[in-house]
């Protein structure tokens, strides 16, 4: 009898196990390295919902810096930011709900940025990407995009053309 049940809790956790990553972790194979000039995409499986973000830093460093991806369970990924030539990385994953912790990779990671690497990366991001500093001493190019006025409506000024600038172009506006 206590084996029909040891058996049947052994085949129960080996079928628990089967469905994929257990909750509270996060499943991560790394590459090893980063391909020299791109922004590489950290695949990671998880079971947690909640924010996924990702903790990285030079190696020798202190400072950690982070950056936020997309938790879509089993598909996860998070992409970071380019990185140095010969440049070496430690990162780990952790799932937040609010301030709290639910999931986190099981250790800390290694990759180095190289010119030849299968790792896969971002071919076309418009994610900005700021140096790690501080909080409050990070430069912002946002803050110039918000800065520059547009202006909708009004008349239209008439083009003048460069090669004859006594005559203006026809009015666009009129043949519409």
């Amino acid at each position: 009898m206590k084996i029909r049940i040891l058996l049947s809790l052994a085949i129960a956790m080996c079928a628990f196990a089967a469905f994929g990553v257990q909750p509270g972790n996060i499943d991560h194979n790394p590459a090893g390295c980063m391909l020299l000039g791109e922004m590489p995409i950290m695949h990671v499986e998880t079971a947690d919902q909640g924010l996924l973000r990702a903790y990285f830093r030079r190696q020798g460093a202190t400072d950690w810096c982070f950056v936020d991806g997309k938790n879509l369970g089993k598909v996860s990924q998070v992409t970071l930011p380019k990185f140095d030539p010969n440049e070496s990385i430690e990162y780990y994953f952790i799932i937040l709900d609010g301030k709290r912790v639910v999931a986190k990779s099981p250790k800390i990671y290694n990759a180095r940025n190289e010119a030849h690497c299968d790792a896969p990366f971002a071919r076309h991001s418009i994610m900005l990407t700021l140096e790690c500093l501080p909080p409050g001493t990070n430069p912002t190019s946002m803050s110039a995009g918000y800065a520059a006025k547009t202006i909708i409506g009004g008349p239209r000024q008439p083009v003048v053309s460069p090669e004859k600038p006594t005559q203006t172009a026809l009015n666009t506006s009129s043949h519409n």
